[in-house]
């Protein structure tokens, strides 16, 4: 068996306080908020996973030298901010900063007045290298919460972008985390071989419950490895691509090594059989 045939992931659900104002949202900066980002590096350099992902809303340009050291070898997407009025994607790879512009927003954003719509084949067309990324010779995409809404069925369905491609990944903070679920479940009813990884915050905004967690994974999982995480008390779904599901209501991360797409057997009895994915781990931040 080849020793790089899992790309192995680390999704860091924190809880934290949001509010806005009539031109930006923001976070704010508490200690306890700190501290979970923190702890969230630690973990990292314990790990050390290919890619980890920080929720939206969630970078801090205090940390850039340390999202910097951090991504030597790996992806860091590192949260948004915003900048100029537009909510901004943060992700560092090798060390090198890329900034994104998201491309759609909800009507509770105080962007949603600055931007203007884009349909989803324009995207495709002019915006998706954007947020396209390589590593371990796999290609991934990486959107900000509305952005994986509105255009991640047409990635999945699209023949030319699911070439070498291992997944896509999602960052949000929003409490509608259920109908995101719905078109997530719509995309792996059709795309067996495809993974897809959906980060969210536990928050408030205006000191309003709001970020309703409930990050989840979704892919090619082997049969028997559902079976073995239910026991191991991580939760998954009868949905027979769901793998781990995280509470709505604690700081949390999520880590395991995810096997491509191409190398699965889910068959115990068969002679390729290989267990995907492997080394899953959820625990409090």
């Amino acid at each position: 068996m080849r020793v790089n045939n899992y790309l192995s992931v680390c999704m860091i659900q924190l809880k934290v306080q949001l509010d806005c104002n009539s031109k930006e949202e923001y976070l704010i900066e508490t200690d306890e908020v700190q501290r979970q980002i923190v702890a969230a590096f630690q973990k990292i350099e314990t790990l050390k996973p290919d890619i980890a992902l920080f929720p939206e809303m969630a970078y801090l340009a205090k940390y850039e030298k340390k999202y910097q050291e951090l991504s030597k070898g790996r992806i860091i997407v590192a949260g948004s901010y915003y900048k100029d009025g537009i909510n901004t994607t943060v992700i560092f790879q090798d060390g090198e900063k890329r900034e994104i512009p998201k491309a759609y927003a909800s009507g509770a954003e105080p962007m949603a007045r600055k931007v203007t719509y884009i349909s989803p084949e324009e995207f495709l067309q002019e915006q998706i290298s954007e947020h396209e990324f390589w590593v371990k010779g796999k290609k991934i995409y990486i959107l900000n919460c509305m952005e994986y809404y509105h255009l991640a069925y047409f990635i999945a369905r699209n023949p030319v972008l699911q070439k070498q491609l291992f997944g896509i990944f999602a960052i949000c903070s929003n409490s509608n985390t259920h109908v995101f679920e719905e078109e997530t479940v719509c995309i792996h009813n059709h795309v067996e071989n495809l993974y897809t990884f959906t980060l969210n915050c536990v928050g408030t905004y205006q000191g309003k419950p709001y970020g309703d967690g409930k990050s989840y994974i979704y892919g090619p999982i082997s049969i028997h490895e559902k079976e073995w995480l239910r026991m191991e008390g991580i939760e998954n779904k009868k949905h027979a691509c769901h793998v781990a599901s995280l509470k709505s209501d604690t700081a949390q991360a999520i880590y395991g090594e995810f096997l491509f797409p191409e190398s699965l057997s889910k068959f115990g009895r068969s002679d390729s059989y290989i267990n995907n994915p492997r080394n899953v781990i959820v625990e409090i931040l």
